[in-house]
């Protein structure tokens, strides 16, 4: 049936054999499908993640109570690039699906950080959504201070300002509380730039004059 695509199909014929044949020499491995379909044909990471467990849980000793082990200690890495690979395929909704699933559930990881960072890279990127965007950035300042993610996020809030919705006012806001926040940090020399420069005409920056000669 999984062979046809027939998804929902297959997943019946496995809860028929684990309910009938539960101790059969097969239902460790039909337990450990079930999450495999839930996880890579369904994308759904709570359902599949239960069914992870529950084949250490009815089969300890089998070697897919080995397997899903190893999968729940991994499994934050595996939602986050699951999330990045489902963006490389335009799966939009499903990518960021991923992604916050991992910050709701996994708030202490640290790619929890790296997932929010993924979400305002979408909306700004991908669906040029910059309302959603700066949100998105701002939940990293509030909710992971101190994470690697943190100043890039608020550079980007003011670049949107800046460059995007050209709101200088808010842009100088968010850019000198880059720099009281994070005055050495690699991108503040183009913080700095930024401001000297807010507003003003292409033309009117010596430094890009040669961009339009």
């Amino acid at each position: 049936a999984l062979a046809d695509n027939q998804v929902e199909e297959s997943i019946s014929h496995l809860k028929d054999l684990l309910s009938h044949h539960e101790n059969d020499s097969l239902s460790s491995k039909a337990q450990y499908k079930l999450s495999v379909i839930y996880l890579n044909w369904k994308n759904d990471l709570s359902v599949g993640l239960n069914a992870l467990q529950q084949t250490i849980e009815k089969y300890p000793n089998s070697k897919h109570a080995v397997q899903a082990t190893k999968e729940i200690e991994n499994f934050p890495a595996w939602v986050f690039n699951k999330a990045e690979s489902l963006r490389r395929r335009k799966d939009i909704k499903e990518s960021i699906s991923n992604c916050s699933y991992l910050v709701e559930n996994y708030s202490d990881h640290p790619l929890s950080a790296k997932a929010q960072y993924l979400i305002g890279d979408i909306y700004m990127n991908d669906q040029r959504n910059f309302d959603l965007a700066i949100d998105s950035y701002r939940k990293i300042i509030n909710d992971f201070s101190g994470s690697k993610q943190e100043p890039h996020a608020q550079f980007m809030i003011g670049y949107i300002y800046a460059n995007v919705l050209d709101d200088s006012e808010n842009a100088q806001v968010e850019y000198n509380s880059f720099l009281q926040k994070y005055p050495d940090h690699e991108l503040t020399p183009s913080v700095k730039f930024e401001l000297d420069f807010i507003g003003k005409d292409i033309n009117d920056i010596p430094q890009l004059k040669h961009i339009t000669s």
